[in-house]
């Protein structure tokens, strides 16, 4: 268990110091949060996973420049497992110098042990190159997987700069949709979430992946709609096109909004759905719904070039910003 306050030198991370509250407006002050090192996130993977969050400050010379939430759980009462997924997280966007990094990751080595009786998985939201692998093994960790790719969409740009920034084949099959006659349904609260998991889980099957438990969707989307931060809740859209005067739907997505940064975790289509490019006018009309509602940056989730070639297309033709962190480590 990580001690009340951990330090390296000059760098210091209290634990549990605070209200979540607190801790609410200072992860506000990410610019690009990530959906795992939110609280709603952790209250999620508890009730589901059994993890206990530890909620880090960070420190240096006394001023606070960083946050980071660990996530530990104890089987047998003596075998310990901790996580940091996607952390830590700077303030304000300022990424402090090497030097000040190397010594966070020595504060979480220490908080964060691996031994046979305790296991640590950290997947620093570290972009990818040998400094920063080589920092890592110094404080101790040993690189065991792959690290996180994803696209990360600005939408501080304005309309017409995020459609000129799409690939040309992607912002034509978005014009052909806006003239497809679908409708686009906005709940932003995911009542219908059950249903779009159901059809997660049977597309997983389908296409041989590992879905999201229906489950941990559903506590996340409570959780974030009881509130805690400025901006956190949820946003799930639809476009359904009409048969014989009923609504089909042809596809669907569920967004979560976290700080000022909002995360696409599931996307589903129906056969006609992608025929008629209907996922792409999902995606574009919750970006717009998402900025107007305070959002700076939308994170479109995983992606991988080698199991899921189309989907990874899919992302990198709106234009974003590919990113990928250093790695998975112990």
């Amino acid at each position: 268990m990580p001690s009340p306050t951990s330090s390296e030198g000059a760098v210091t991370i209290l634990w549990n110091e605070g209200t979540v509250g607190e801790w609410a407006s200072l992860f506000a002050r990410v610019p690009r949060s990530t959906l795992p090192q939110c609280f709603a996130y952790a209250g999620a993977m508890g009730r589901t996973h059994g993890f206990v969050p530890r909620l880090g400050l960070i420190r240096r010379d006394g001023t606070p420049i960083g946050i980071v939430q660990l996530l530990e759980r104890r089987t047998l009462r003596l075998f310990h497992q901790r996580q940091i997924h996607r952390g830590p997280l700077w303030l304000d966007g300022i990424e402090p110098d090497l030097a000040t990094q190397e010594a966070v990751f020595h504060v979480l080595r220490r908080a964060c042990p691996d031994n046979p009786l305790s296991r640590a998985s950290l997947l620093p939201e570290l972009a990818a190159g040998p400094e920063a692998e080589a920092m890592l093994r110094r404080c101790g960790f040993r690189r065991f997987g792959p690290g996180y790719r994803t696209v990360w969409l600005d939408l501080s740009l304005g309309e017409e700069d995020l459609r000129a920034a799409m690939a040309r084949d992607w912002r034509q099959r978005l014009k052909g949709a806006e003239k497809a006659g679908l409708v686009i349904d906005l709940d932003w609260e995911a009542k219908n979430l059950p249903w779009l998991m159901k059809q997660e889980h049977e597309q997983a099957q389908t296409k041989q992946f590992r879905p999201m438990t229906g489950a941990l969707a559903v506590r996340i989307r409570n959780g974030l709609l009881k509130g805690g931060g400025k901006g956190d809740g949820v946003l799930m859209v639809a476009a359904l096109e009409s048969r014989s005067n009923r609504a089909a739907p042809a596809a669907s997505a569920l967004f979560y909004m976290h700080g000022g940064s909002a995360t696409y975790q599931v996307g589903w289509s129906s056969e006609s759905g992608r025929k008629s490019g209907a996922m792409r006018l999902v995606l574009w009309r919750a970006a717009l719904a998402l900025k107007a509602g305070g959002v700076g940056w939308l994170d479109l989730g995983g992606i991988n070039p080698d199991s899921a070639p189309g989907v990874t297309e899919f992302k990198l033709g709106t234009g974003g910003q590919a990113v990928e962190s250093v790695g998975l480590f112990r």
